[in-house]
Parts: C-alpha cells; sequence; structure tokens
C-alpha cells in the first residue's frame, strides 16, 4: 500500500510538471526590439573672415588669405623699424558642437627683423556652436633694427587645431 501511496505521489507530481510545461509553452512568446539611430551632429568651424584692422607708420598690407578652413597666410610690406599691420581673424563654428582650440602653429621664414604677434585667443578657448572668436595677428618691423636688414621678407602662416568640447 505504501509502494502504491508513493507510486500515486508521483504520478501526480509528474502530471503537474506536465501541464505547467504546457501552460508555460502556451503563455510564452517571442520578444523582438528593433530600433534605428542616426547620428544628428555636424562640424562646421572654420576662418569665416581677416580684416586689416590697423596699420602704422608706413606699412601695407600685400596680403591675407584663408588657405584651408582653419589656416591662413599674412603678408604685409613694412617699410621702416616700427611700422605694423594687425589683422582682425574671425573664427566661426558653424557646427552644432561646441569646438576647443587643442593648438595654435606660426611658422614662418625665421626672419628676425620681421615679428608677428597675437592676441585675444589661447589654447583651450571654446567657441560654442553657433558662435564666433575674433582675435589679432599683428606683423610688425622689429624696432631693435636701425639699419635696413639683409632679408626684408617674410610671411607667416597660422594654422589652428580644434576637437570637440
Amino acid at each position: 500500500m505504501e509502494n502504491m501511496h508513493k507510486s500515486s505521489v508521483i504520478m501526480v507530481l509528474v502530471a503537474v510538471v506536465l501541464i505547467m510545461s504546457i501552460g508555460y509553452a502556451a503563455f510564452a512568446q517571442k520578444l523582438t526590439i528593433n530600433g534605428t539611430s542616426t547620428i544628428a551632429s555636424s562640424w562646421d568651424i572654420y576662418i569665416e573672415d581677416i580684416a586689416v584692422n590697423n596699420k602704422t607708420l608706413d606699412a601695407e598690407n600685400v596680403s591675407a588669405s584663408v588657405d584651408d578652413k582653419l589656416s591662413a597666410t599674412f603678408q604685409a610690406n613694412l617699410v621702416s623699424p616700427g611700422s605694423s599691420v594687425t589683422y582682425d581673424v574671425t573664427v566661426k563654428n558653424g557646427g552644432n558642437l561646441n569646438a576647443k582650440l587643442d593648438s595654435l602653429t606660426f611658422t614662418d621664414s625665421n626672419n628676425e627683423a620681421i615679428l608677428y604677434s597675437y592676441a585675444g585667443i589661447n589654447e583651450n578657448d571654446v567657441i560654442n556652436a553657433g558662435d564666433t572668436q575674433t582675435f589679432t595677428i599683428t606683423v610688425q618691423f622689429n624696432n631693435s633694427y636701425t639699419q635696413m636688414p639683409e632679408n626684408k621678407t617674410s610671411s607667416v602662416k597660422m594654422i589652428l587645431t580644434y576637437v570637440q568640447a
């Protein structure tokens, strides 16, 4: 009798497990999630304008041109010590990402009689999306030269490197 009782309990348990399995299979559903995304940001930083701000003594602007989106070349005729040309350079962030100035590089022909300087811009400056930043570049005949130098020409190229802020 005891064996029959044990067999009945085992049969009932097997039947319950079988019914639960069938119930699970009947109510189980496959869940599928699909999605797509698009990057909607744009990177558009460039030199928007270069304008002569000031000329001292007998200096003349020869050219100031944008070579690439973020590089420019400046040339000036400087006749006497102290003469200079100052340029306003405007950089525009036309994209929708903030931009940080990573580096500002000047290359020139290493003429000690002609000096270059800049003001109003520094590494790590941030230009927010849609904004502009204006700074100055000055090309100057070195005041310490009291007679005409042997090398009378020089040009400078400025290269700006921006990264996402």
